[in-house]
């Protein structure tokens, strides 16, 4: 089969995996590679069986390669909630950090649905409860877990690397100076780091971009992050997702259509009736995970407030990437965000998080 460059150097880097699937190069009929960190793609075989494979490459690829492989190894996946599934792991090498998953057709990528503003009370439901099925999974190999803190923020509040200052466009720069500006902001920051919360398998990165949907299942994607930690992290990322893309198209809709216009006078003359407008989203997703998992107490409510708040912070610098400069409406973002960060369980009554009674 002919193969374009880039085929064939996924092919190359690949191969030597084969073998543990019981195939080889002859058996192979698309090869189509992904950009990303890693040397990823999909592979279909002659006998149209496809699969997703991966090559862990470049900073820190034999702890995401081991982060993984251990949720795999450390987690009872035989009797998965049904509202969360995760693709099988078919093969791996742990010399090359390669592994191999069953690939997922027919599937709509969350974070899409999200950005799109496609995403209705019943598939924001199943959003929640997949994460709630993800951290209710019984642990059976804790030891074999990785039993480090994930970076928060991914560098730290109170600096960045000169590596990541070289990298940055002056938007992610004129974010880092407001929260490095900000004493008050970097304490609450340090504090959440650093504290002890009970431990449930978390994601640890999560995104819409890592839930899939299909018609019969909720697929959970990517495990380089994954250890025991705080099921706040990854629930409050995701309401914050929600609430950010949805409080943009309400105020880009008003503004004629361009996220980036939006003007300080538009976000003062709209914003109310827009965080009105998107804080329902964000709740339905959290009640949907309370669903599932009633026992969560009021320190879990306000940390999943702050992780909120913190993702307001973060959409804001992955938006930098592409813009050079920080616009009115994510400033605006990372006030609110600022407030959750600071306010916690206060804050959690603001966005209507607080009805019912918390479990003891």
């Amino acid at each position: 089969m002919p193969l374009r460059q880039q085929e064939r150097q996924l092919l190359d880097s690949v191969s030597h995996i084969f073998p543990k699937l019981d195939r080889s190069e002859s058996d192979v009929e698309e090869v189509q590679p992904l950009l990303g960190r890693n040397i990823s793609g999909r592979i279909t075989f002659s006998d149209n069986h496809v699969v997703f494979i991966k090559k862990m490459t470049g900073l820190g690829a034999a702890e995401r390669y081991f982060r993984s492989v251990s949720f795999h190894d450390s987690l009872d996946l035989s009797d998965p909630s049904p509202d969360t599934s995760t693709p099988a792991l078919l093969a791996r090498d742990d010399t090359s950090h390669t592994v191999v998953y069953e690939y997922i057709t027919g599937g709509e990528s969350a974070g899409k649905m999200i950005r799109d503003d496609e995403m209705d009370a019943v598939t924001l439901t199943r959003v929640g409860r997949c994460v709630a099925g993800l951290h209710n999974l019984p642990v059976l190999h804790a030891n074999a877990t990785d039993h480090t803190k994930p970076f928060f923020p991914p560098h730290g509040p109170n600096a960045i690397s000169m590596q990541m200052y070289y990298g940055s466009t002056m938007g992610q720069l004129d974010m880092w100076r407001i929260i490095q500006s900000d004493n008050e902001l970097r304490e609450a920051l340090n504090i959440l780091a650093k504290i002890d919360t009970p431990r449930v398998p978390i994601h640890g990165d999560l995104r819409g971009d890592q839930i899939l949907l299909t018609e019969t299942a909720n697929w959970i994607l990517d495990w380089e992050d994954f250890r025991l930690e705080d099921g706040a992290r990854d629930v409050g990322a995701l309401m914050g997702e929600v609430f950010y893309h949805r409080v943009r198209k309400s105020l880009a809709s008003f503004a004629g259509g361009d996220e980036g216009s939006v003007t300080d006078e538009e976000i003062i003359e709209r914003g109310t009736t827009a965080l009105s407008e998107a804080m329902p989203a964000a709740r339905t997703v959290w009640e949907a995970y309370r669903g599932e998992r009633p026992g969560i107490t009021g320190d879990f409510v306000a940390r999943g407030v702050q992780y909120f708040g913190w993702q307001l912070f973060d959409r804001a610098l992955a938006a930098g990437t592409y813009f050079g400069r920080l616009s009115a409406l994510d400033r605006a973002l990372a006030g609110i965000g600022r407030e959750a960060i600071l306010g916690g369980g206060d804050y959690a009554e603001v966005l209507g998080l607080t009805e019912g009674q918390y479990a003891a």
